[in-house]
């Protein structure tokens, strides 16, 4: 039960699996809506109704394509992803520029891993995630293999979430530099709150980073 329930979430994040099943719904739906409406005022018995749907062509036929849409889905999931050699080398090369230009090792490991979120911030440390997080609206920008594609989301998902909440919090100084609101500091139990999860959000972006990585690497291994 708990993998047919994975294969229909996973069917259900997709567009088209998502409307093959709103699809199969409306259908069911509507038929039943048909049908009672039909039971109680074409004087037929109930046993005649349930025939003469069970035996309409048509709802039989659209059954039998959209449940051929989801085995289709289903499939197509279960066999997972497959490079050839362009794709794998495309994919290669757009984790390369992750790791070595738009996000350096050398930048999360400063920003992230072991800075003190409680001391003022540099604005500037902030600029390659906003260049980062542009990526979004970029075609070009995105990963063959579907599950990398996933991280790299994820990624995205968390670099936006740690931006918004430093500057929701912070004010800009003279020396472009991110100060905590006096709001925050002045209160013990807001600012610990504050530093909790603004070292939660950065350890989300590390994890999200690393694992980009290492899907990569283990990808490599299994080409």
């Amino acid at each position: 039960m708990r993998c047919l329930f994975d294969v229909v979430k996973k069917i259900w994040n997709d567009p088209v699996g998502s409307a093959v099943i709103a699809s199969i719904i409306y259908s069911v739906l509507t038929s039943i809506c048909a049908w009672i409406k039909s039971l109680f005022f074409n004087g037929k018995t109930f046993s005649a109704n349930l025939r003469e749907t069970i035996e309409f062509p048509v709802f039989w036929g659209i059954g039998i394509l959209l449940l051929a849409i989801l085995a289709f889905k289903y499939f197509k999931i279960k066999r997972g992803f497959k490079y050839d050699e362009v794709s794998y080398k495309q994919d290669k090369e757009l984790v390369e520029q992750i790791v070595t230009k738009d996000l350096p090792q050398s930048l999360i490991n400063d920003c992230f891993r072991i800075y003190d979120f409680g001391e003022p911030f540099f604005m500037d440390k902030l600029k390659p995630l906003m260049n980062f997080e542009w990526t979004k609206r970029n075609s070009q920008y995105e990963f063959n293999n579907p599950i990398l594609e996933k991280i790299k989301d994820n990624l995205l998902s968390s670099i936006t979430s740690f931006k918004d909440y430093i500057l929701a919090n912070t004010t800009e100084n003279e020396y472009g530099r991110l100060i905590i609101s006096d709001v925050i500091r002045r209160d013990d139990n807001r600012f610990l709150t504050y530093k909790k999860k603004i070292h939660r959000l950065a350890d989300d972006i590390c994890k999200y980073y690393d694992e980009l990585m290492r899907t990569m690497r283990a990808q490599r291994m299994a080409k």
